[in-house]
């Protein structure tokens, strides 16, 4: 399917390649993103300081992006006031990257824990987390597949799995609970756990947000 914007030739050729370069920024940073996340829990999973470290460097790497990316969506704004259909897609645009910057930092911090986790301790409920950060980055990547086909109905799965991933955080909280009721994990373990499964949630709310995006550039509500 041909996207609305950025396959529609336009009269002036560069203005083609800035649209595309935007949208080439936007699935960098997504990749980068979604590496993120899996190498933070993998980092805490090996207990790999080097790998840790190497998630907050390319945190920054996401943030210059970022940076990027408005900087050249807003230089297109002002130098072909761009109507309709197009305006919507460089505003969105703009969100977008913000969502995927909040992303990598979501990753940073889960890497940070290294120093506060007890890995022998979180057992079977860190498995609960590592399937929330699969369910989450496939979120986001379908977010993402909705923005570049320009597809409502794929921006309106990604709003309806939000649900899925919600459910997610409420039994590891559950499970977090009932260890420390038992005995079987220490409170502050359980509040280790907590936090990673809220940061996963909160993704899933960029996933979202990427999705309600979509669905402002294709109608403009």
């Amino acid at each position: 399917m041909a996207h609305p914007v950025i396959d529609r030739p336009h009269t002036v050729s560069s203005y083609n390649q800035q649209l595309s370069q935007v949208s080439a920024i936007i699935n960098r940073m997504t990749d980068m993103a979604r590496a993120l996340l899996a190498g933070g829990l993998d980092a805490l999973q090996n207990a790999d300081v080097v790998a840790a470290m190497q998630i907050v460097a390319d945190d920054k790497a996401i943030d210059e992006l970022e940076r990027q990316l408005e900087q050249l969506a807003l230089m297109t704004i002002m130098s072909r006031a761009p109507m309709a259909e197009d305006l919507r897609y460089l505003i969105a645009a703009i969100r977008v990257g913000k969502m995927l910057e909040r992303t990598g930092d979501q990753a940073k911090r889960i890497a940070r824990r290294l120093d506060t986790v007890d890995r022998a301790a979180l057992g079977p409920r860190f498995a609960q987390v590592r399937a929330m950060e699969r369910y989450a980055s496939a979120m986001l990547a379908k977010a993402i597949e909705s923005f570049n086909a320009a597809s409502h109905a794929l921006a309106l799965e990604v709003i309806a799995d939000d649900a899925g991933l919600n459910a997610m955080n409420a039994r590891l909280i559950e499970s977090c609970s009932a260890g420390i009721d038992d005995g079987s994990l220490a409170s502050g373990d359980a509040i280790q756990l907590i936090l990673m499964g809220k940061q996963l949630e909160r993704v899933g709310d960029y996933a979202s947000n990427i999705a309600g995006d979509v669905s402002y550039m294709l109608t403009g509500q």
